[in-house]
């Protein structure tokens, strides 16, 4: 299986620049980078979702906040998609009635708080400022998800447990005085 870090650095390949929007959307973009890493579904088909949507919706094994991927990992995982996301209620007008909310765009977190995405990017006055696969901020995402068809290390199942003597005492003699309960009921 192929690593979220494998997938990221393919992500940076210069030779994805010269890619315009209306050749590779955002879906089609991160559907490339998978299939140019030897990423394929159970059967040999390449991926092709239904658009950010539905990758958010059926193609990720952990999503959260860009505060909860942080505070779940340590930080965002290279290779992780970030998702543009709100929940207004325009994700019915693409037919989603599930209350997850719309993931109107999607790109591939890359780490030092970049994603590279394709997107058709205009000015105020209208002028196209960017056409295509770039780089852009993290925190013009609000989403983040692990796909399930890639190995991010075990990242999807951190918890950090921090538990004193005291509690841990306390648990005990609990456990203890319940056992004597059960004990007598049963002896009865």
């Amino acid at each position: 299986m192929k690593t979220g870090k494998e997938y990221a650095e393919q992500a940076k390949n210069p030779k994805y620049d010269k890619l315009t929007y209306s050749q590779y959307d955002c879906q089609a973009f991160c559907e490339l980078v998978l299939r140019d890493i030897g990423v394929r579904q159970p059967d040999g088909a390449v991926y092709n979702w239904k658009g950010s949507n539905d990758m958010y919706r059926h193609a990720v094994k952990w999503i959260g906040t860009i505060d909860e991927a942080r505070k779940t990992f340590g930080d965002i995982p290279p290779g992780a998609w970030a998702f543009m996301w709100d929940s207004t209620g325009n994700e019915k007008k693409r037919g989603y009635y599930d209350g997850l909310g719309n993931a109107s765009h999607i790109g591939i977190y890359i780490g030092n708080d970049q994603v590279r995405d394709s997107t058709k990017i205009k000015n105020a006055s209208g002028q196209v400022i960017r056409d295509g696969v770039g780089t852009r901020p993290l925190k013009q995402f609000q989403k983040i998800g692990l796909p399930m068809m890639l190995d991010f290390g075990g990242t999807s199942h951190k918890i950090n447990i921090e538990v004193d003597r005291e509690s841990i005492v306390e648990l005990y003699d609990n456990l203890q005085s319940a056992l004597v309960l059960i004990k007598g009921w049963l002896d009865l």
